[in-house]
């Protein structure tokens, strides 16, 4: 069993939220770049998502979406169990880049789909779909540069931007971890800290094992929100 603990991770906030499954089927296709070369779309898993904070409301998923590069996940989309996950591919895979399809992208560079249904009872949490939010979860600095600006894509994408709310504030004490066991692989992502905007509509976790350097994340927007509060004193 392939045991992952950073990836880069996409969580669909909303039943058929066309924006997320565009924003991963595309991003990474830039310069000539090939994100990935195959995926596996899974049906009826349990992905557990657990959180130390009852105001942060993430539904436990209940489908999947897997891309692989030489063999190795480096991409994971955990989807609702209402969500029509073929439709809502065809739907991304029919979006245009450089004058193509996707789908002729896809099929010009041989990216192969396969499927498996692991046929689990669902397992739900007891958070509300009506006040679910929206979850970036980071694994790379470059990532989170696009996320703090708004953007669910590392590409200059427009997913994600119409949440006009990027006015986040770090939280160092917020643990969220996702656990997801597939035909071969378990994911096992967890994050220790957050950006979350004013609105409480999105939240970006910073994970655990990623490139990210933690400690220097957390020094630097911790020395910016002393030194706001200590202003804010003065006048």
């Amino acid at each position: 069993m392939n045991i992952i603990r950073t990836i880069d991770l996409w969580t669909e906030q909303l039943d058929n939220h066309l924006e997320c499954f565009m924003g991963a089927f595309v991003d990474g296709f830039e310069n000539g770049d090939i994100p990935f070369d195959s995926y596996k779309v899974i049906k009826h898993c349990n992905c557990i998502i657990t959180s130390n904070q009852g105001n942060i409301n993430i539904r436990n998923k209940h489908n999947a979406i897997i891309f692989y590069k030489n063999n190795k996940p480096v991409r994971l989309m955990v989807i609702n169990q209402n969500t029509d996950v073929d439709a809502c591919i065809a739907t991304a895979l029919n979006q245009t880049l450089d004058n193509s399809t996707l789908n002729e992208i896809y099929a010009s560079c041989n990216i192969t789909r396969t499927d498996i249904d692991l046929r689990q009872q669902p397992i739900n949490n007891d958070s509300l779909s009506e006040q679910e939010i929206d979850v970036g979860s980071c694994d790379r600095p470059n990532l989170l540069n696009s996320m703090l600006e708004g953007s669910y894509t590392q590409s200059d994408t427009d997913y994600g931007k119409s949440n006009n709310d990027s006015d986040y504030q770090f939280v160092s004490e917020t643990f969220i971890q996702y656990q997801l066991m597939t035909d071969n692989e378990y994911f096992d992502i967890e994050h220790h800290c957050a950006f979350i905007n004013e609105t409480m509509t999105r939240i970006i976790p910073l994970q655990d094992n990623s490139l990210l350097n933690i400690e220097s994340i957390k020094q630097k927007y911790q020395d910016t929100l002393l030194l706001q509060r200590k202003s804010k004193f003065l006048n």
